[in-house]
């Protein structure tokens, strides 16, 4: 891998990682405020309780899984080519 091919698939993850933050925050507010009028309590807590803290943290593990297994890739960081060699020799 280039430098280049390797900035791409950095930015890549990031935006990967970016959209699974967007979707978590979303499933987070569906889950805390669209179920806080659902009377149903396990453990004597409301059902909201236990969706947007560990529903949410369920589904954060299985998002990581799947971002692992389709978008991140196992590369070097090291600059094997010497392109981007920085030499502050005088």
């Amino acid at each position: 891998m280039n430098n280049y091919e390797k900035y791409r698939q950095v930015r890549k993850e990031a935006a990967g990682t970016a959209l699974l933050l967007l979707i978590l925050i979303g499933a987070w507010v569906a889950a805390g405020f669209g179920l806080a009028g659902i009377p149903v309590e396990l453990f004597h807590l409301p059902l909201w309780v236990w969706t947007a803290t560990i529903g949410i943290w369920l589904f954060a593990i299985i998002g990581v899984k799947v971002l692992t297994a389709t978008v991140f890739v196992d590369m070097s960081l090291d600059d094997e080519d010497g392109e981007g060699e920085v030499r502050h020799d005088k």
